[in-house]
């Protein structure tokens, strides 16, 4: 399968990005958490990590920056782990991705607000070969958490800084 590029936070576009190619301790440094708390992030499915054959797990500088979204959630909004799933969970990726209303109307994820799509055991995108660590949902979905409104009421006018 050949990786798309994608765009950083900052706007310009890396290849590298998505790349799995950081140790867990190393990702543990640049985020100034522990190896364990990032594990319990991915117990928690907030985190998708990549595992080579032997099970270690590595991360891309675009997980990097998801941890300390997933942080500025926690310390600064004040939301738990499940507080941030809920939130995930009602994302509506059918705005953020291509499906027909036949596809949504069928999808678990369409119904379920306690699990973000990537948590779920049986939905549409993975029956049709997709990868959760490829979709869009899952790796925008954590910044549009901290300012969800205009993603769920787009037709909606929020003054800057109201919303």
């Amino acid at each position: 399968m050949t990786r798309q590029k994608s765009q950083s936070i900052k706007g310009k576009e890396t290849p590298e990005w998505h790349e799995p190619l950081i140790s867990i301790g190393t990702a543990a440094k640049k985020t100034g958490l522990s190896a364990s708390a990032i594990r319990k992030y991915e117990r928690e499915g907030l985190l998708l990590l990549f595992r080579t054959t032997s099970g270690r797990r590595l991360l891309s500088q675009a997980d990097v920056n998801r941890i300390m979204n997933i942080q500025h959630l926690v310390n600064r909004l004040g939301l738990n782990m499940e507080g941030i799933r809920r939130l995930l969970a009602i994302l509506p990726c059918w705005k953020m991705k291509p499906c027909s209303p036949k596809q949504r109307d069928n999808c678990p994820a369409y119904v379920d607000c306690a699990k973000p799509c990537w948590m779920l055991a049986k939905h549409g995108c993975a029956d049709a070969g997709n990868h959760c660590r490829d979709c869009a949902v899952y790796r925008q979905g954590v910044y549009f958490a901290d300012d969800i409104k205009p993603l769920l009421h787009p037709e909606a006018r929020f003054p800057a800084g109201l919303h």
